[in-house]
């Protein structure tokens, strides 16, 4: 192979290692600037309407419910 083309060809393999870093870069940054920590007075109380039904009638249908 002609040493340009070999060079050329380098060139290519380089830029895309670059943009595919950004790509990286980017992602990181997208998933750092979401919350990670647990909001406890909200999940607690999605759990107790879950398990025993909101104020307005919501949760899961009892044993008296379905007959």
């Amino acid at each position: 192979m002609h040493p340009m083309t070999t060079h050329e060809l380098a060139k290519i393999r380089i830029q895309e290692l670059h943009e595919e870093a950004a790509r990286h870069r980017l992602a990181r940054a997208a998933s750092a600037d979401r919350p990670r920590s647990i909001d406890i007075a909200r999940l607690g109380e999605r759990l107790h309407n879950r398990l025993f039904g909101s104020l307005l009638g919501g949760g899961l249908p009892t044993a008296d419910a379905k007959a």
